[in-house]
């Protein structure tokens, strides 16, 4: 079994990058069997082999332990180890952040000879190095985006391609002031994409977000900017956006339901020419175009599912 943990700040696109690998079908055809287990979410080690086995369950269609909460801590891991003894599988802790989280898998985590992988995305470069007590580790550590290559994500965003002549020279002052990282060059793209494409228009975003920057170091510039592009939302959609709160981290949302608590918590405003399911759902696609919420599925029709 062998560990490749892919390290870095937070925005850089740990998560995304891991994402990728996790879900390409040469990879999906390769393994087994598959689990993406939010590690973020489990503060002591029970709760997190709780989690596994759950997911193992839903996965063979199996019932879930009667006992389960009931077992201590060898009984879940033994029970985790055995699952995984025979299969060739692929195993993925995201945001992971104690730093002695691997002593806490490590004895579950079969080590079968079957050519296993398991992948950790974290911030915490003291617990990726942790993992060489028991695995085989390849670490990834992810830097912020070169220039060129910041920029040219920035205009894919914010102009679906191209960017226009007379605003180069500005578009490249506000990629610098992201300091590299994706996540920030996502959502001021998205937001700037709403925005008129007059030089204008956006020397006065790029003086709004140079105050709030300057000086400020990267850890601090992503809180920034999402602050920022916050503020910078219509007041209709403020609500709508602060209503993820209620839900956990890496939280997958039905749209339907979303949008139905929306205008029961009376965010949605009416409009004679549309029903309130219809104005809701036109609220969820200004909030994806802005890049502060993002798509988990699509169906078939094209419309966004959660």
């Amino acid at each position: 079994r062998t560990l490749v943990s892919v390290v870095g700040m937070g925005g850089l696109g740990k998560t995304t990058l891991a994402k990728h690998a996790f879900g390409n079908q040469l990879v999906k055809n390769h393994f087994d069997c598959r689990f993406y287990i939010s590690a973020s979410q489990s503060n002591i080690e029970n709760e997190l082999l709780i989690g596994m086995i759950k997911k193992f369950c839903e996965d063979s269609n199996e019932p879930v332990p009667q006992n389960l909460k009931d077992m201590d801590d060898i009984a879940l891991i033994e029970y985790v180890r055995q699952y995984l003894e025979p299969k060739r599988y692929l195993v993925w802790f995201d945001d992971v952040r104690k730093v002695n989280f691997s002593d806490e898998i490590a004895y579950a985590m079969a080590d079968n000879n079957r050519g296993s992988r398991i992948i950790v995305t974290t911030r915490n470069k003291d617990a990726a190095d942790n993992f060489k007590a028991h695995f085989s580790v390849h670490i990834h550590d992810l830097k912020p985006l070169p220039k060129e290559k910041a920029l040219e994500l920035f205009c894919k965003k914010a102009f679906s391609g191209k960017c226009p002549k007379d605003l180069e020279k500005k578009s490249e002052a506000i990629v610098e002031k992201c300091g590299g990282l994706p996540l920030a060059i996502v959502i001021v793209g998205g937001i700037l994409s709403t925005k008129s494409k007059t030089l204008l228009e956006w020397e006065a975003v790029s003086k709004d977000l140079g105050m709030e920057l300057d000086g400020n170091v990267r850890i601090t510039k992503l809180t920034t900017i999402l602050s920022w592009s916050y503020d910078d939302l219509p007041w209709r959609l403020k609500s709508c956006m602060l209503y993820f709160g209620i839900y956990p981290e890496n939280y997958t949302i039905n749209c339907k339901r979303l949008t139905r608590q929306w205008i029961a918590e009376g965010f949605v405003m009416s409009d004679r020419r549309r029903t309130l399911e219809e104005v809701a759902e036109e609220y969820l696609k200004e909030l994806i175009q802005t890049s502060l919420v993002q798509v988990s599925s699509v169906g078939i029709d094209g419309k966004v599912k959660s």
